[in-house]
């Protein structure tokens, strides 16, 4: 994971107050339950089987049609990632690391961020970032060669977090809007020779340990080119706007270059650009009422004079939007054009956000997103979107909860229209060539949509020569034989660059922790604290399927809910039941470790999952759900077009965002996806391979939600897994009566209860014996939250971690002998079912096997 922020919406509404949550749990609810660290076999959980052994005995991985294989049979990857340091374990740590990870199921390691330091937290013996570390490599060789033994895969990360630019003092380097060289590095050329020097030493390298180099060893599952990156990155339509001198002038002359080849003359532009022109209206639809609103603890005081309003913002929420001054009850119509133009400046040069949204729920944003920059001399502004969606109760908002400070706004007007084509002082060619800027070019331009098309097909096709040049250097000069991809798919074009390589990638957080001063300051940092199974509709999975393209393998490479989210038991039984159903290719947990100091009782960070009660001990049940096939994948399909012309229509309120694309191109919504597999099929997608195979029919899972907290149920019931998440009272009744199992009641506010044969190819009704994983709610010895249940702050406690045990009832389809099990699969209580009933809660554990009487 690239470190960064996250970018949003900086209009959305008020949320539900964390209160309406369950409780807390008392300290008496919650009992010790040790993670005890070891590399042994877990007893009955033990997922170490599902593994061949060694990785690549079969050969190398390959891609045959929409899926990886390896010799002639398929196979898919259940991973977690490792970073900085981590990388780079002792060959003793290195045994003890891998044997573990396999005993848990895990047959793929991604190894991430080894490119940002030197070691012994990175790659490099040198501060230039261009020799690798004798020491490092060596570490790195033995680690993989463990892995293999063991039947785990390694995916080899290659520029994630090196910055060429600031290691070799490029001028204005530290004004870069983005880390680590993203967005300029697909298009400076000494950037991209220096990516391909580092993969040429890095796939070229012989592993002393297995004998083979890194293009050629068959424990190699995947390959990708450089994280999280595209010219459609996140806030990349802002950023490339604002890039700074010389980086702003190369893209620039590209460019104009690209248009000088297309057009031949400024005539031909000009008269291509008109299209659609059209001039600002003459009424302010901004004609009712202005509401200022505060939030979160959040103060502001208002005061108007005339057309102008002075905002002072004394007190700041933990959201940018507790602060806001809005204009509901706007009537927006679909596919109409409205400019919006103001003046403003502040006490202090700032940012501010401005958006069109729904002033109802859901608050959907309707076309415009924007933070524009203020300065303390006030300036014009002018912004343009095309409504995406028909609403009479529409609003304009501003929000300045930023910092504290004065905003200073005055005549504020939305009208209809304002779309312009080629400026007088533009062109590029003759004697003014060069001059249409990309800085242009921005959220909310105000330009027609043919000049706008031409725009995001320049980014476009930039991106895409970039992506396949990369690849091919790696095929072609320097014979990597595992499959290759660029980055993940972002936006819709930035997902068609993407269809380009072997496979498709994507990543998903959710409550990923925000940070409302500096950076990654482990002192000052919020989550939200909320359930993903309370909004169905805004879930991270449906995100990650509209990425997933036609005829080609898909992969979820980083996956997580942010630590110490009270509800994040439920984050494996989620992603993994849901990527079996839609029969995706790999999934990796980000992360297992960020330090090579392993062997942890008690998680201390926002992903390491190493230590974690919460998602630890669901690695092996997430293992039989998605490597074993304890849930088959869904028999009925749905692929969507994603054609060009739409693409570009809707490629601003999309920039990075391909679900929203789906939602504005298609009628598609979140529970067809709990139907049917998905897919988009985009320009050039590979040609369906035959007829598929018929499928037999898989009972979709219910996901319900009461419309506010502590509501939600996510419920699977198959033959070869039963999946629960969610709040009772319980349950979901439809379908109970066919299911071999059922969670019939819940004493627990908040559970996820995963129930898998041991031996995931047999059904629940015929196994022998059956694995339960159930989880709530899960902290640190000492752990202290604030008042709001939204950060520890640095105060995250120690070992032993405590639980909170699941208190439920389940129907079974036999009686069985009960064994509850600590962390390492030591017996620690036996009993008996009664009726084919089993009451869980009695020991405090996470985990049962049971034995068939």
């Amino acid at each position: 994971m690239a470190l960064r922020l996250l970018i949003t919406a900086a209009f959305l509404a008020s949320v539900t107050a964390s209160a309406d949550l369950p409780a807390p749990p008392k300290a008496s609810d919650l009992a010790d339950f040790p993670m005890t660290w070891t590399p042994d076999p877990i007893g009955a959980f033990d997922a170490a089987p599902l593994l061949d052994k060694p990785a690549g005995r079969l050969g190398p991985v390959v891609v045959k049609g929409a899926h990886f294989y390896t010799g002639d049979k398929r196979i898919k990857f259940w991973g977690v990632n490792l970073a900085f340091s981590a990388n780079f374990p002792t060959h003793e740590q290195a045994d003890r690391v891998a044997a573990r990870l396999a005993h848990f199921g895990v047959n793929a390691v991604r190894f991430h961020h080894m490119d940002n330091q030197r070691f012994p937290n990175g790659l490099f013996a040198d501060a230039k970032f261009e020799t690798l570390s004798e020491e490092a490599m060596d570490r790195l060789d033995y680690f993989i060669a463990a892995l293999k033994k063991h039947g785990v895969y390694s995916n080899i990360n290659l520029h994630v977090s090196r910055h060429w630019s600031k290691a070799h003092n490029f001028e204005n380097a530290d004004k870069l809007p983005e880390s680590y060289d993203k967005i300029v590095d697909i298009f400076h050329p000494e950037i991209i020779a220096a990516n391909k020097r580092f993969a040429r030493d890095m796939m070229s390298h012989v592993n002393k340990y297995t004998g083979n180099s890194y293009a050629s060893e068959p424990a190699v599952c995947m390959v990708e080119i450089n994280n999280e990156d595209t010219l459609f990155l996140w806030g990349g339509e802002q950023a490339i706007a604002k890039l700074p001198e010389p980086y702003a002038g190369m893209l620039n002359g590209l460019w104009n270059k690209w248009l000088a080849k297309k057009y031949e003359t400024r005539e031909k532009l000009a008269a291509a650009w008109a299209e659609g022109a059209q001039p600002l209206g003459a009424t302010n639809l901004l004609a009712g009422t202005w509401a200022p609103e505060a939030h979160g603890g959040a103060a502001m005081t208002p005061k108007r004079d005339g057309p102008t309003i002075t905002l002072d913002v004394t007190k700041t929420g933990p959201n940018d939007w507790n602060a806001q001054y809005g204009h509901p009850k706007l009537k927006l119509e679909k596919g109409k054009f409205y400019t919006l133009t103001f003046t403003a400046h502040g006490d202090k040069p700032r940012k501010i956000g401005l958006g069109a949204s729904q002033a109802h729920a859901p608050w959907q944003n309707l076309g415009l997103i924007a933070q524009p920059s203020l300065t303390t001399g006030a300036k014009p502004y002018r912004f343009g979107f095309t409504a995406t969606e028909d609403d009479d109760n529409a609003r304009i908002s501003f929000t300045v909860g930023q910092s504290t400070g004065v905003v200073t706004l005055s005549d504020i007007q939305l009208r209809e229209g304002g779309q312009e084509g080629l400026q007088a002082d533009e062109s590029p060619i003759a004697a003014a060539a060069g001059s249409v800027p990309v800085a242009t070019h921005k959220p909310g331009d105000s330009v027609t949509a043919s000049r706008k098309a031409d725009w995001f097909t320049f980014l476009h096709q930039t991106d895409e020569a970039y992506w396949v040049d990369m690849r091919n250097f790696l095929r072609d000069d320097l014979k990597v034989q595992a499959p290759i991809t660029g980055s993940i798919g972002i936006g819709p074009l930035g997902t068609l660059s993407q269809t380009r390589m072997d496979f498709v990638d994507a990543h998903a957080y959710w409550d990923h922790p925000r940070f409302p001063g500096k950076g990654w300051d482990p002192r000052n940092w919020l989550i939200d604290n909320k359930a993903m199974v309370d909004n169905p509709a805004g879930a991270t999975l449906w995100k990650l399927a509209a990425i997933r393209a036609a005829g080609k393998p898909f992969t979820v490479t980083e996956y997580n809910h942010g630590h110490p989210n009270d509800w994040q038991a439920e984050t494996i039984p989620l992603i993994a039941t849901f990527a079996a159903l839609q029969d995706w290719d790999a999934v990796f947990m980000f992360a297992y470790s960020h330090s090579a100091q392993f062997e942890r009782e008690a998680p201390t960070s926002y992903f390491d999952i190493e230590a974690n009660p919460a998602k630890m001990p669901m690695m092996p049940v997430g293992a039989r759900i998605f490597l074993g096939g304890a849930v088959q994948p869904l028999a009925e399909s749905l692929t969507v077009k994603a054609t060009m012309p739409d693409m570009l229509k809707h490629a601003s309120p999309s920039y990075y965002d391909a679900w929203r694309f789906i939602g504005l191109a298609t009628d598609v919504k979140w529970d067809a996806l709990l139907k049917n597999r998905f897919a988009v099929e985009f320009p050039g997608s590979p040609a369906p391979q035959g007829r598929e195979a018929e499928r037999p029919r898989v009972a979709p899972p219910l996901w319900t939600s009461g419309g506010k907290p502590g509501t939600g149920q996510f419920q699977f019931r198959g033959d070869g897994a039963h999946v629960f998440v969610g709040f009772g009272p319980l349950p979901l009744e439809s379908g109970a009566s066919r299911a071999p199992v059922n969670v019939t009641a819940l004493d627990t506010p908040f559970a996820a209860v995963v129930v898998v044969p041991a031996d995931p190819s047999k059904s629940l009704t015929e196994a022998d014996r059956l694995l339960i994983c159930a989880a709530a709610r899960a902290e640190n010895t000492g752990m202290k939250w604030n008042d709001k249940r939204t950060t520890v702050s640095t105060d995250w406690g120690k070992a032993p971690t405590r639980i909170e045990p699941v208190k439920a009832t389940l129907s079974l389809p036999a009686d069985y002998t009960v064994r509850a099990l600590d962390m390492t699969g030591k017996i620690i209580h036996e009993s008996k079912t009664e009726n084919k009933t089993l009451k869980l809660g009695n020991t405090p554990t996470l985990w049962y096997e049971l034995i068939r009487n």
